[in-house]
């Protein structure tokens, strides 16, 4: 990953007859440093302040930690591990909210599958398998229609038909809706990211995890 306090993007090669996500990388928006492991965070190159800052949903005594990932995103695969640790072990300070994204049209239904297997309260159990699936042993391409989604569904458990009426209804839609206007409203143009509070985004991944652990205490002590 280069180093650069510009806003740069991940560009993605799709190839729609392949499994995989080729992904092509030129540095991210808030460029994670070896130096910021070294020193205090610097706003615009490891972490932004969302202007304006945007209302949350953490009940008392919590703050709300969106993660924006993508089930197509190799870094967020490999982010995913410590992601799911860290929520466990500030369970009692973070309310976690996940929040998939799309950065172009094919990528759409992987945000459908996350809302549909929420709404089937599956998301959680196979939220590993997914992942497993796009980068591991390739079985679910990143790029995969409905029927290669339910057939997928199918072969964990999950009821084909019920599994096309959910994907397909209006209520996944507008959660797909919604999680574009929150994307747009953070900032985010690249994955994975943290939204702390509502106030700040940040780049995170397994090496600078306590990255979220400072911006947790910071919002916790502003609430």
């Amino acid at each position: 990953m280069s180093e650069s306090p510009l806003i740069n993007r991940r560009r993605f090669n799709i190839s729609m007859g392949s499994a995989a996500l080729l992904l092509a990388l030129s540095a991210t928006p808030l460029a994670m440093t070896t130096a910021f492991a070294q020193g205090a965070p610097r706003e615009g190159v490891d972490y932004r302040t969302v202007k304006p800052a945007q209302p949350t949903e953490a009940s008392a005594g919590k703050v709300e930690v969106i993660e924006f990932f993508g089930y197509w995103c190799p870094h967020c695969n490999d982010f995913e591990p410590t992601m799911t640790d860290w929520a466990k072990r500030n369970e009692g300070k973070a309310s976690m909210v996940y929040v998939p994204i799309a950065f172009q049209s094919s990528m759409v239904n992987m945000q459908k599958l996350y809302y549909a297997l929420d709404a089937l309260g599956k998301e959680k159990e196979l939220r590993r398998k997914v992942f497993s699936s796009v980068h591991d042993d390739h079985s679910l391409s990143p790029v995969a229609d409905v029927g290669a989604l339910a057939d997928w569904a199918a072969k964990n458990g999950i009821d084909k038909k019920k599994f096309i009426d959910t994907f397909n209804s209006f209520s996944v839609q507008a959660k797909v809706n919604r999680a574009t206007q929150m994307a747009a409203a953070y900032g985010v143009d690249a994955v994975p990211m943290l939204g702390v509070g509502g106030k700040y985004l940040i780049n995170v991944q397994a090496r600078t995890i306590g990255n979220a652990d400072l911006f947790l205490a910071r919002a916790l002590k502003e609430k």
